[in-house]
């Protein structure tokens, strides 16, 4: 099973909480990896990409070590820290401001996520999507951006994350009306949450 405080903490951008996580012990193969995994993006949301790249050298060396028979849930253990592996690279990128690579990595690990078997709750936790509509958009690529937040409604109806970036990406290539037709979509989504969201990844 993944280390859930590290992921969670991640999840919401509380970058020094996450990194404060001990992490589960060497034996906990998948979960030793997701920890690195969620270090890594911790460490790229605070703007320290040296330990975010090493962070990503002990993800590859801790996916390495996972058996190729393990399953987390109903999916093997493999594929799924390839797809950490390759968020990662493409958060790394986007803060190199190697755009296009990390748009590259970013849509490689969507085609990995969505090659899993289907599971409630998702077997991999974290919507690459949200992740690689932010790096189109940063990349200057709106419809694109605004293409990966439908389909991601798609599949997660009303999520805040995807309502927030699609009402991004259509300001960005002057849609402001149906923008702020988003905005409302997203107040009605997060009204009940206690936790305040400004963008698409974290």
């Amino acid at each position: 099973a993944p280390p859930l405080p590290i992921v969670t903490l991640v999840r919401f951008g509380r970058w020094d909480e996450a990194l404060r996580e001990a992490g589960p012990p060497a034996s906990e193969r998948y979960a030793r990896g997701v920890w690195h995994f969620a270090r890594g993006i911790a460490f790229t949301g605070k703007g320290d990409i040296s330990a975010a790249q090493a962070a990503l050298d002990s993800l590859r060396t801790a996916a390495e070590r996972v058996p190729a028979d393990m399953m987390i849930s109903i999916n093997h253990a493999g594929p799924l820290l390839r797809i950490a592996q390759n968020t990662l690279a493409g958060e790394i990128a986007a803060r190199r401001n190697q755009r296009d690579e990390a748009v590259r990595r970013l849509q490689l690990a969507v085609v990995q996520e969505d090659s899993l078997h289907y599971d409630e709750p998702p077997t991999w936790y974290y919507p690459v999507r949200h992740v690689l509509g932010a790096a189109l958009l940063l990349a200057g690529h709106a419809k694109e951006a605004e293409a990966v937040y439908r389909e991601d409604l798609r599949r997660h109806p009303e999520n805040g994350w995807s309502l927030i970036g699609l009402a991004k990406a259509l300001r960005a290539h002057g849609q402001a009306a149906e923008a702020v037709t988003v905005d409302e979509r997203f107040r009605k989504a997060w009204s009940d949450a206690d936790v305040k969201l400004s963008a698409s990844k974290f």
